[in-house]
């Protein structure tokens, strides 16, 4: 399996700031993020305390915005004050399928659309447990093909995703494949979430080094999205589809990643059925650490790694 291990060189003033944001950031998440989604309380309690940590994120002044709808579900749009570029983003965002909103991605969301200069496009979807697979995959699929009814071209269309939502932007390609109609010129899934089996390997060793993300928390939730699905399912299993015939595509993960092996594995079947499929593996980061930007380096040059991506397969 080839992959790229990326290690930042810094000097100065960003390899302070690199420093200390290695050793605060995971601090934060592990008094936080981590033990909150590792509890037992209820969902929505839980949802509801995770929107008020996520929702006080650092957004750009450069990025403006607003809501519209497609197929009759809200969804968030974003775009640069300076004028957009023909270039669309289509982002799903994470959450186990049971948390989070587009709101709680502006941090990554709006950096995303400067750096792109795209307009960029987050759908709702309907949550787990009330709404188990297909619910989720079935809005954001509604949602991709109202956006190409509005008459944006699939050449120009960027589909990302991040943890359980780049499991689902990649499910949703699957299925956009499988039905004949029109897939996106390319893909960015940053930790995606593709075996719900849970037989990756990084699960356990890595368990301790991820701030984010515990074994606790994906055991827990894993059955709340599946309902009455096989977990080895490849609409909720991506992994284990015949991948071939995809859009190019960028994975970035970390090395204490508790999803790292979903990555690496996923990479090995991209080879193995010659989809082009590019595996960045960040030194010393964890699950979303690019939901950091402006705090940590890394995740600056990870999302201007985004970015190049997109206009080298324009």
């Amino acid at each position: 399996m080839s992959r790229e291990i990326i290690s930042l060189k810094l000097s100065g003033a960003k390899h302070m700031q690199s420093v200390i944001a290695k050793k605060a950031l995971p601090a934060v998440l592990r008094a936080t993020m981590r033990p909150l989604w590792a509890s037992k309380i209820p969902v929505p309690t839980m949802r509801s305390l995770t929107e008020g940590l996520l929702r006080y994120g650092l957004i750009p002044r450069a990025a403006k915005i607003s809501s519209t709808r497609l197929a009759g579900r809200d969804c968030e749009l974003i775009t640069p004050a300076a004028g957009a570029s023909e270039q669309v983003l289509f982002f799903v965002h994470g959450g186990g399928y049971v948390a989070c909103s587009p709101r709680t991605h502006r941090p990554l969301t709006s950096r995303l659309c400067l750096a792109l200069k795209a307009t960029t496009y987050v759908p709702t979807y309907r949550l787990a447990p009330e709404a188990p697979y297909p619910g989720g995959l079935d809005d954001v699929h509604q949602s991709y093909l109202a956006l190409l009814k509005k008459g944006v071209s699939p050449e120009h269309i960027s589909l990302m995703g991040d943890s359980a939502g780049g499991g689902m932007a990649l499910a949703l390609a699957l299925r956009l494949r499988d039905r004949g109609e029109p897939l996106p010129a390319r893909m960015a899934l940053i930790s995606p979430w593709v075996d719900l089996t849970l037989q990756g390997e990084s699960l356990q060793s890595k368990n301790d080094l991820d701030p984010m993300l515990s074994q606790a928390w994906i055991y827990a939730k894993t059955p709340l999205y599946l309902g009455k699905t096989a977990a080895d399912d490849p609409g909720v299993s991506p992994l284990f589809a015949d991948l071939a015939g995809l859009p190019k595509t960028l994975v970035q993960v970390g090395t204490n990643e508790i999803l790292l092996s979903d990555s690496e594995r996923l990479k090995v079947r991209a080879d193995a059925c010659g989809w082009a499929l590019q595996l960045t593996v960040w030194d010393g980061m964890w699950h979303d650490f690019q939901m950091l930007a402006d705090m940590l380096p890394e995740a600056n040059a990870a999302i201007e790694a985004i970015a190049e991506f997109v206009e080298s397969t324009k």
